[in-house]
């Protein structure tokens, strides 16, 4: 009977939705705290491998494995409120996905929340032209972003999200939450993982 009224629940209000796209190499951390984050704020997470894994499990950059849910070209007909793209060096795999480029193309042009943290940044969001700046991300990247790179943690322009590496990833994360699901939401968690928040730039 529970499971009857969640379900009629989720029918009348339907949760957001999020898309993390996973790689070989991807930052542990990064895909960890946008996976959780967003669950906890009430959001339903799709993890995509891109790759072709087999059992659509990956490998992450320091060696630890995560499965999927299903591989990315099989979320073309799906709709995201939010696609959050975890960096580290599986980035660079990340950045060359034309499926996932066309997703963020298209998530991009309909004005829907999309982020990016760390290596993905620049791999992804700017090597394919997604982001027009001002950006946060790896400051390893800065001389390759120019001008549109900023030394802030998080950047909330627009409908993108921008951050450092994995120590803002949680920041983001419940950027993320607020921007979907509301201030008393993303406070609500941010006091339940004893989190401080740190400073943004709009």
């Amino acid at each position: 009977m529970a499971r009857l009224a969640q379900a009629i629940s989720e029918i009348v209000n339907p949760k957001p939705t999020a898309l993390v796209p996973v790689a070989l190499g991807c930052e542990e951390i990064e895909v960890a705290a946008l996976c959780v984050v967003l669950a906890r704020g009430g959001v339903r997470v799709t993890v995509a491998n891109v790759g072709g894994h087999l059992h659509h499990i990956v490998k992450l950059a320091k060696g630890t494995s995560v499965q999927a849910d299903k591989p990315i070209e099989f979320c073309v007909n799906d709709e995201f409120d939010v696609i959050a793209v975890p960096g580290g060096p599986g980035a660079k795999a990340l950045g060359a996905c034309q499926t996932l480029t066309t997703l963020l193309r298209e998530q991009k042009a309909a004005r829907k929340l999309y982020a990016a943290i760390g290596e993905a940044v620049h791999d992804v969001l700017y090597h394919n032209a997604l982001v027009e700046g001002p950006m946060a991300g790896d400051p390893s990247d800065k001389r390759h972003l120019g001008d549109l790179y900023t030394a802030d943690k998080l950047v909330v322009a627009e409908n993108c999200v921008t951050s450092k590496g994995p120590a803002t990833a949680i920041a983001m994360a419940i950027s993320l939450v607020e921007l979907l699901r509301g201030e008393k939401v993303a406070r609500k968690i941010a006091k339940d993982i004893a989190f401080e928040p740190i400073k943004t730039r709009a």
